[in-house]
């Protein structure tokens, strides 16, 4: 599955409902609309640090980078939460310096918009999810919940549009915040999404563990490989698309060095065969 080729199916969608999103908020007179077309943009900006993380990250290893350049995407997250970060603080200061400025109502045209945002954002969040799944690619599977929130945050909007709607028909003023006091409510869902990459990026840096759930897989496969009677132990670590594996495995203790050697070498061989592995490490252990 081309990773690349995904992520920019979801860059194409992430342009379409920016420029959707706040030249309908400009043009229907909502503060929440264009809020959540600068959410968007964060989509956006990740998309792109996605798609540049994936490209580097793929690059094989070297003599600098023994274990390849996966880590890469990590740092590139890093940045990518401090900038949604400044991102929502321009938004929640600009909507707040003019919160007492007489509002302007939206149009309920306002409303069909967003419910169409809705359903073509559950749809792309739910595709990023599932193809994270098939693909183990962790980066797409956070991209994807990330869409999710998108999705929220338009609900949010939904709400506030229609606040300042029945405060106008009813002259309630306090209704009549209700599109920035959304924009607000978006702001801090930008804040809480920006910290989340920053603290799963520091999280993955430090050597993040692979499931259990896929560490049985490439087990069973080292089971299966002759001479192997077990394996005693495998650890897991991924480096952004690829892992390292540490595995012990038990071989029967008459077998002399030489062939205890070319069983590791068979299993070493075997992993290093799935284009995920970038380093093996074998140790033998003889079943007494």
């Amino acid at each position: 599955m081309n990773l690349q080729g995904i992520m920019k199916k979801s860059f194409a969608v992430n342009i379409f409902l920016v420029i959707l999103k706040i030249a309908s908020g400009l043009l229907f007179n909502s503060y929440a609309l264009i809020a959540d077309g600068v959410h968007s943009i964060s989509d956006l900006m990740s998309d792109v640090f996605v798609i540049l993380g994936i490209k580097h990250s793929l690059k094989p290893a070297d003599d600098e980078h023994p274990f390849g350049h996966g880590k890469f995407e990590y740092v590139l997250s890093f940045v990518l939460g401090l900038s949604i970060i400044l991102i929502a603080y321009n938004l929640a200061k600009n909507v707040i310096t003019n919160f007492d400025d007489i509002a302007k109502v939206p149009s309920m045209i306002s409303l069909i918009v967003v419910i169409a945002v809705v359903t073509i954002k559950l749809f792309l969040a739910r595709y990023l999810i599932k193809k994270g799944k098939e693909t183990d690619s962790q980066i797409i599977s956070a991209s994807g919940k990330e869409s999710l929130t998108d999705v929220f945050s338009s609900i949010v909007v939904f709400f506030g549009i229609i606040s300042v709607i029945i405060g106008e028909q009813i002259g309630l003023d306090l209704l009549l915040k209700g599109d920035k006091i959304a924009s607000i409510i978006i702001a801090i869902f930008i804040v809480r999404i920006g910290a989340l990459i920053i603290y799963d990026a520091v999280k993955s840096m430090q050597g993040k563990s692979v499931s259990k759930e896929i560490c049985s897989v490439y087990k069973k496969q080292i089971q299966q490989i002759d001479g192997v009677i077990d394996v005693d132990h495998i650890d897991m670590i991924a480096y952004g698309p690829y892992y390292q594996a540490l595995v012990d495995i038990r071989v029967d203790g008459n077998k002399t060095v030489t062939e205890g050697h070319d069983i590791a070498e068979n299993v070493t061989k075997a992993l290093y065969d799935n284009e995920k592995i970038c380093h093996v490490v074998v140790h033998v252990n003889p079943d007494e």
